[in-house]
């Protein structure tokens, strides 16, 4: 038997799509048993898939998303289901954090027993949150209070749905389905190491912005340098205020933190000057203007070698995608090229398009995760 099966079908209609994903996960023509089932859909069916894959695989923890698009060694999709079943070398304990758009902390107390289950070395904690109220800084500083004198990494991504960024998304784990919650998994890897690498496709200009007035909260900032941010941001870029909208896409901010990158991507622009993001930027936080860089010349090399590096021979990999990546890629021809790559250098894999990275207890945009497994 193998130890990871990576299954797929795209259909609109989940009826059709769920025999089709049963068949791929059949060895000698029998149902495989997973001790893992890590899952992505399209919205309509997701509360369904979910229910249907823990019925079918009763002794697996069974943990999803919803998601913009899914990318697997499969192939591409936007409409049906991708799974990926891990039959053995691993042990599993998970939990549920409820109210994250409120209070996370409130249900601390299932990381903390789901912690206690597991072993610490060559662990790694997956987490799914849904898009719901900015929760995701909460929801970081609640697993860092509780996972800060641990070496396991977190890594995770906010559910996303297709075409529509605001509509509600959900996670699930075990059958159930959430729409204010973050499902999570602590994974330890029996056969080897596991590992986190993060790629993004932005480099810093020599543009640094102090933000000086600022609604954490909201996650809106009005001054960069005490002057209107718009004016600030258009300024650097060289450009009429009234062109940075269809520019801010490809030029997001970042914080730079020991040489490591944290991108922030630009949300809203508003007629006072003030600009929203998708992540929080603090009052006196210095952030960078990003421009971006050719993925297949300058990324995928290093990303490769970076994984590599850690683990020399993926035995099978999950992916995690920012949404506006996918978009990127969608618009520029790149989806089948970004896919072929990903399927030749990391292992069976399947992938996750969301509204948010979550890395190291910070909350990420336009960012790519892949979680490796030896």
């Amino acid at each position: 038997m193998q130890r990871c099966y990576v299954a797929q079908a795209e259909d609109k209609i989940g009826t059709n799509a769920y025999p089709q994903i049963l068949e791929q996960l059949k060895e000698n023509g029998e149902l495989i048993s997973p001790v893992l089932v890590i899952f992505t859909s399209d919205n309509a069916n997701f509360g369904w898939y979910s229910r249907m894959l823990s019925n079918s695989f009763p002794d697996a923890t069974v943990i999803g998303s919803t998601s913009d698009v899914f990318i697997s060694t499969k192939g591409i999709g936007r409409n049906g289901l991708s799974v990926m079943a891990i039959t053995e070398g691993i042990t599993v304990s998970s939990g549920v954090l409820f109210e994250v758009s409120r209070y996370p902390r409130r249900s601390r107390d299932a990381i903390e027993t789901a912690l206690e289950k597991t072993e610490k070395e060559n662990t790694v904690c997956l987490e799914f949150n849904a898009s719901v109220g900015n929760c995701e800084e909460l929801v970081m500083d609640t697993f860092h209070e509780v996972m800060k004198n641990t070496d396991i990494e977190l890594c995770g991504c906010t559910a996303a749905t297709a075409v529509n960024p605001d509509k509600p998304s959900a996670v699930s784990l075990n059958g159930i389905l959430y729409m204010d919650a973050c499902v999570f998994a602590f994974v330890h890897n029996e056969n080897g190491r596991v590992a986190i690498v993060k790629e993004n496709m932005f480099r810093p200009t020599k543009h640094f912005f102090t933000a000086t007035d600022v609604d954490c909260d909201a996650r809106k900032v009005y001054e960069f340098d005490h002057k209107s941010a718009t004016g600030v941001v258009a300024s650097a870029m060289q450009i009429p205020e009234d062109e940075l909208g269809a520019n801010s896409f490809f030029h997001p901010v970042g914080r730079l933190e020991n040489d490591d990158l944290n991108i922030i991507a630009v949300r809203e622009l508003f007629p006072d000057g003030s600009m929203s993001f998708f992540s929080r930027i603090y009052n006196q936080t210095r952030v960078v203007l990003l421009d971006p860089i050719d993925p297949v010349e300058d990324v995928w090399a290093d990303t490769s070698k970076r994984v590599h590096e850690l683990i020399e021979a993926p035995s099978f990999s999950f992916v995690i995608n920012c949404f506006s990546r996918a978009r990127y890629f969608t618009e520029t021809g790149k989806l089948a090229e970004y896919n072929d790559f990903l399927t030749s250098e990391f292992g069976k894999y399947i992938g996750v398009s969301g509204h948010g990275e979550q890395f190291a207890y910070r909350h990420l945009n336009q960012t790519m995760l892949i979680l490796v497994f030896e």
